[in-house]
């Protein structure tokens, strides 16, 4: 998600790799960026401190009531439960966390004008927490990993392609009104590395958590203040290989389009990355100019794409899950070193960016922001507020058997009311200010709050009695560098 802050890949990228008239064929060079960044962080959470683990249970259980399972899985594991055999950790509030990512820039320049190169961006935050290797072995949180890598191409008259991992126009490279150039970037900057998922208070639905999913992009350039973009995606999988780690096949297969498990307990709250979503397309227009002396911007994007489908043990393909189908318009304003911006999206997707459940409502979001840069210092505040098709699994457990016949039988029925039984409603700000020390080092603090509320959901099974509403605040000081 925090591909769209300042100073980071999206933004970075975009303005090393703007077409420029050639002079003479260039070989292609390397030049080595990225960025390092150390905080301290207090964090108070809802049920942070007790946090239980559920045991493999049948769907429809109680077991199952509160506790987040992994996408496609009739059982498993998760954050919290309500099982009685589940365990128990105490987590503290203060901590200290560090992130780094090293890009690596190649340009070069043919000889008729055009310049062309690549991006490999190599993160260290691939897992959030220790993963055990047959029982002995591990691999850590700082483990290394490829964030966005892509190819490009690109001419002053003709524009930009690229191709790989990226965001596309609507995720990222061409949004207007998402100010975060203050702190870490406020409720979309990194208090996400401080909170753990207790109730999905964590997530924030975001442009740049869109996801970075194999695709082609192109990139006008810009007319009379005009721009616009757009991109397209086979699945949301990124990368090499298939995705399908052995001979028996699953949602995680990049070229997945039915499979077993596709309505499954876990995955109509699931991200996308479950291969959930199908044939990507996303489109941007944006016009930016100044009027008054007054900067402005202002962009209107659409993101689209199909969905995989339940398939039966006997080979039937039955369809679950809503078109992903998002309009997005935003603007923004600067002058006098501030910067005010809004940005509004409607339409089917859930808080993951994933595919809704057939009869789901829409999801709808707004976001204000406002910033102020004086000199060496920046302050600012910024405001999200969405509702979202709700995570009660009532009406599911309520089907019967809890099978995904149930599942499947409700999704397709006239006048469906899809997986959910309520409303989610998810509200988060925050505010902060940084100080540039010298040119790309800046001194930072910052306080966040995301809450997350859902009528007959218990967010928090630790204490008796249905809790409704999860919060998590964050208080972040610290220093960054950018390179």
């Amino acid at each position: 998600m925090r591909k769209i802050l300042l100073g980071t890949t999206a933004v970075v990228g975009a303005a090393l790799l703007a077409p420029a008239v050639a002079v003479a064929q260039e070989a292609p060079t390397v030049r080595i960026g990225g960025f390092f960044r150390a905080y301290y962080g207090y964090t108070q959470q809802t049920g942070r401190n007790s946090t239980q683990v559920t045991t493999p249970a049948t769907p429809g259980s109680p077991a199952l009531v509160g506790s987040t399972l992994p996408t496609g899985t009739a059982g498993g594991t998760g954050n919290l439960g309500v099982d009685s055999t589940g365990n128990v950790a105490r987590l503290s509030k203060n901590d200290f966390s560090t992130d780094a990512e090293v890009h690596v820039f190649v340009n070069g320049k043919t000889a008729n004008g055009l310049s062309y190169g690549a991006v490999i961006e190599i993160a260290f935050n691939q897992q959030e927490g220790r993963n055990i290797v047959q029982q002995r072995a591990s691999t850590g949180k700082s483990t290394a990993s490829i964030d966005e890598y892509y190819a490009f191409i690109a001419s002053p008259t003709f524009g930009q392609i690229r191709f790989g991992d990226e965001d596309g126009p609507v995720g990222g490279l061409m949004n207007s009104g998402v100010v975060t150039n203050f702190g870490s970037g406020g409720v979309y900057g990194d208090r996400e590395s401080f909170v753990s998922r207790q109730a999905n208070d964590r997530t924030t639905t975001a442009p740049g958590s869109l996801g970075d999913n194999t695709k082609i992009i192109y990139l006008s350039p810009q007319f009379f203040g005009f721009d616009f973009g757009a991109s397209y995606a086979f699945n949301y999988n990124e990368g090499e290989d298939t995705g399908c780690s052995s001979n028996q096949s699953s949602g995680y297969c990049d070229t997945a389009y039915a499979f077993t498990g596709a309505s499954g307990v876990g995955i109509a709250a699931a991200g996308p990355n479950f291969s959930a979503r199908r044939n990507e397309v996303q489109a941007a227009a944006r016009w930016r100019g100044s009027l008054a002396g007054i900067g402005l911007a202002v962009t209107g994007g659409y993101v689209g794409a199909g969905a995989a489908r339940e398939l039966s043990l006997t080979g039937t393909q039955s369809r679950v899950f809503n078109n992903l189908n998002v309009f997005q318009v935003g603007a923004q304003a600067s002058a006098y070193g501030f910067t005010v911006g809004a940005q509004y999206e409607h339409g089917d997707a859930n808080f993951f960016w994933g595919n809704t459940i057939r009869g789901d409502r829409p999801m709808d979001q707004f976001f204000a922001g406002l910033s102020y840069t004086a000199g060496p210092f920046t302050v600012g505040g910024n405001y999200v507020i969405g509702t979202f098709e709700g995570n009660s699994r009532s009406q599911y457990n309520a089907a019967g058997a809890g099978s995904n016949a149930a599942l499947i039988a409700n999704a397709s029925a006239p006048g469906a009311t899809g997986y959910g039984a309520g409303m989610m409603r998810r509200l988060g700000y925050g505010v902060g200010g940084n100080y540039r020390l010298a040119p790309g080092l800046d001194l930072l603090a910052e306080f966040s709050s995301y809450t997350v509320a859902e009528r007959g959901r218990d967010l928090d099974p630790s204490n008796p009695g249905v809790q409704d509403k999860a919060t998590a605040k964050v208080f972040i000081l610290g220093t960054r560098l950018a390179f």
